[in-house]
C-alpha cells in the first residue's frame, strides 16, 4: 500500500480504509496464556474467524519494551530497556509467528513500538531531546524494519505515545505548541530515516501528549514517503466529553481536520463503564465517535482492546474463578492457572456500557468497504466455530495510569517516596466559603489512585520524581525536578465563581515562579496570575479568574513543572469561590 494525498491506496489504485482491533503484547499473551485462556496465535485465529462473524482488516500488535526486557508489568522500564539479544529473542519466539499468522489469515498487521509511561522524550519544551531514548528506538527499528520489509501486509507504528513535553493547544495558531512539534520532528525523524533505509512499509507516526495531537502535521510533516499520522482518544478526554474531535483548542485533543491533508489512523479508542478514564458507554461516546471515524475514507481505526485483561476490554474470561484484570507477574512472580487446556473461549462484552459487540458489529458492517483489490475479501473460517457468549462486563475499576493514555493491565509503580514535609508549623488557612465548589481536597474519598476528584471528574499527574504523586496526611505531594504535569478536570460551567483557590505549601517557598498555570485558554506562570506566594507552610494562593481572562465555561486546571525548578509541593485543596 502507499499514500496518495490523504488516502491510502493499493497497487492498483483502489482506495483502502483499514479497520480492526488491538491485541495485547504477544509475549505477554503467551507467558500469561494459562490465565488469559489463549496464546497469541490463537487470539489472531479467533479474531479473524469469519464463521463467527469477525471481519477485521488489520490487527495492531503492541510490542512493549517492558516485555522485551522482562520488567515488572505496569511500570515504565529504564532506557535502554533491552539488549539486541533480548529483542532478537522476542522477535523469534513471539512476534514472528503473529506477523506470519496475520498474513495467513488475510489481515494487515501493525507492528507498534509500544512505549509510553514514565519517560519523557525531551527534557522540556525547548529540549534537548532524550538522546538515550532516541538510540533505543533507533536500535529497535534498525533490527525490526528489515525483518518484515518483504511483508506487504505489515505497517510500522514508530512510537506509540510520546508523553511530555506535550502539545496542549492548537499548533496551527499557538507558537509554543508548534515549537514542541518541531522538537518532536528533531527527535523522531532519525527513526523514519532508519526505517526507510531498510523498508518501504507504510509508516504511522504518533505525536506528543500521548498521541492526541496529529494536527502537528499541519505545521510540518515528517520527511519521507508513505507516512500517516496516529490519534488516540478515550471518553475521559475533554474532546470526547464535548463530542467534538475536530477542535484542537480543547487541550490540544482535536485533530483540526488533519485527515484532509494526510491519512489518519485512530489506532486507539475504546470505552467501558466503571473503567477509570475510559469510563463511558455506547450512547454517550461510542455512537458519536463511530460517526467521526466514518466521516472520511482517510480515517482508519483499530479499537483497544480485543483482550479480557487490558482495559477497556472487549472480552471477559468466563472460565476464570476470579475474572478480573489480574493475571499475575510472569517475569518476577507467578501466573495463576485458569485454563489448563488451551484455548479457552472468551465471552464478548455486550450492552450499553461495553464495546465488544459494537466493535464486532462495525467490522461486519464495513467488511466489504475500502478493501484492497477487487471483490469481497472474506477471512478464513474455523471449525468448530467458537462461541462468543454475551456477558455483563465486570465492574472492577480500570487500572490507574498517569494520563488518559494507553490502558494497560497493571498500575504504575511510584519510583520514590514523597519528600518529607518541612517541620515548620502550619499556619491556619482560610475557611472555605459556604458556597465554594471543592474540586479536590485529597482526603482519600475518592482516592487519588481512582483518578476521580470531588466533582466526579478525571484527575491525574505524572513524570514527577515520585511518579504520579502520592497523598499523605490529607495533601497531594508532588516532587519535581524540571519535570511533571498535574491536571484536575472541572468540565462544567463555573461562570458563577470568580476565584480559584489553592491550599498549598512548598519545600522551598516561592514555587509560584517555577510552575506554569494552564486553565481556560490562559497559559502563563502562576506568579503572573496571583498576588500570593507559596510558603513553606500551608497557605492560600488565589487566582482571580476574571482578571486573568480564564474561560470558565468548561475548564480544567493544569500545572506544568518543566520550567527548570526543583522542589516539592503539597496541595491540600483546590476549590472555586
Amino acid at each position: 500500500m502507499h499514500r496518495d494525498g490523504n488516502l491510502i491506496k493499493d497497487p492498483d489504485g483502489n482506495v483502502v480504509t483499514l479497520r480492526g482491533v488491538n491485541i495485547a503484547d504477544p509475549k505477554r499473551i503467551n507467558v500469561t496464556s494459562q490465565a488469559r485462556g489463549k496464546d497469541a496465535v490463537q487470539v489472531i485465529d479467533s479474531l479473524t474467524d469469519a464463521s463467527n462473524g469477525w471481519y477485521p482488516r488489520t490487527i495492531r500488535v503492541p510490542v512493549q519494551p517492558v516485555d522485551i526486557g522482562e520488567y515488572e508489568p505496569g511500570s515504565g522500564p529504564p532506557v535502554p530497556a533491552f539488549t539486541e539479544s533480548q529483542l532478537e529473542s522476542y522477535l523469534t519466539n513471539h512476534l514472528d509467528e503473529v506477523v506470519q499468522r496475520c498474513a495467513e489469515r488475510g489481515v494487515y498487521c501493525i507492528v507498534d513500538y509500544h512505549r509510553h509511561r514514565d519517560v519523557q522524550w525531551a527534557e522540556g519544551q525547548d529540549g534537548p531531546v532524550n538522546a538515550e531514548l532516541q538510540d533505543e528506538v533507533d536500535m529497535f527499528w534498525d533490527i525490526v524494519a528489515p525483518r518484515y520489509s518483504d511483508d506487504s501486509h505489515v505497517l510500522y507504528e514508530v512510537y506509540n505515545e510520546p508523553t511530555e513535553p506535550g502539545m496542549w493547544e492548537d499548533p496551527t495558531d499557538t507558537q509554543w505548541v508548534a515549537d514542541v512539534w518541531q522538537l518532536w520532528l528533531e527527535m523522531a525523524q532519525p527513526w523514519v530515516d532508519t526505517i526507510r533505509s531498510h523498508a518501504d512499509n507504510l509508516i504511522l507516526m504518533g505525536s506528543p501528549s500521548w498521541t492526541q495531537s496529529p494536527e502537528g502535521a499541519l505545521v510540518e510533516e515528517f520527511d519521507g514517503e508513505d507516512i500517516a499520522y496516529t490519534y488516540h482518544i478515550y471518553p475521559g478526554h475533554n474532546s470526547s466529553r464535548a463530542q467534538d474531535w475536530e477542535d484542537a483548542s480543547r487541550n490540544g485533543e482535536g485533530v483540526a481536520g488533519v485527515y484532509e491533508q494526510a491519512p489518519l489512523f485512530v489506532t486507539e479508542f475504546g470505552w467501558e463503564e466503571n473503567a477509570g478514564q475510559y469510563i463511558g458507554g455506547t450512547d454517550e461516546f461510542g455512537d458519536a465517535f463511530h460517526d467521526f471515524l466514518e466521516k472520511s475514507p482517510a480515517i482508519h481505526w483499530t479499537a483497544w482492546c480485543a483482550d479480557p485483561v487490558w482495559r477497556p476490554v472487549m472480552f471477559s474470561r468466563p472460565f476464570a474463578d476470579n475474572a478480573d484484570d489480574s493475571v499475575g507477574d510472569p517475569y518476577n512472580g507467578t501466573v495463576p492457572e485458569a485454563c489448563s487446556d488451551l484455548p479457552c473461549e472468551w465471552s464478548l462484552t455486550t450492552g450499553s456500557g461495553a464495546m465488544g459487540d459494537d466493535i464486532k458489529s462495525w467490522l461486519e458492517q464495513y467488511r466489504n468497504d475500502g478493501i484492497p483489490g477487487e471483490g469481497t475479501v472474506t477471512p478464513p473460517t474455523d471449525t468448530p466455530t467458537p462461541t462468543d457468549e454475551p456477558n455483563t462486563p465486570t465492574d472492577e475499576p480500570d487500572t490507574p495510569t498517569d494520563e488518559p493514555e494507553t490502558p494497560t493491565d497493571e498500575p504504575d509503580t511510584p519510583t520514590d517516596e514523597p519528600e518529607t514535609p518541612t517541620d515548620e508549623p502550619d499556619t491556619p488557612t482560610d475557611t472555605p466559603a459556604a458556597d465554594a465548589l471543592v474540586v479536590n481536597n485529597y482526603d482519600g474519598d475518592p482516592g487519588w489512585a481512582s483518578h476521580r476528584n470531588d466533582l466526579g471528574q478525571w484527575c491525574g499527574a505524572g513524570s514527577f520524581e515520585n511518579g504520579a504523586g502520592e497523598v499523605s496526611d490529607g495533601a497531594l505531594v508532588l516532587k519535581y525536578d524540571n519535570g511533571g504535569w498535574f491536571q484536575e478536570q472541572v468540565n462544567q460551567d463555573v461562570s458563577g465563581y470568580s476565584t480559584l483557590v489553592f491550599e498549598v505549601s512548598g519545600a522551598n517557598g516561592g514555587e509560584e515562579s517555577e510552575v506554569l498555570f494552564d486553565m481556560g485558554g490562559v497559559r502563563t506562570m502562576l506568579s503572573n496570575v496571583t498576588d500570593d506566594s507559596i510558603g513553606t507552610s500551608t497557605g492560600t494562593v488565589r487566582v482571580d479568574l476574571e482578571s486573568a481572562g480564564v474561560d470558565r465555561s468548561s475548564p480544567s486546571v493544569r500545572l506544568n513543572f518543566w520550567q527548570g525548578g526543583a522542589s516539592t509541593l503539597e496541595l491540600s485543596e483546590i476549590r472555586l469561590e
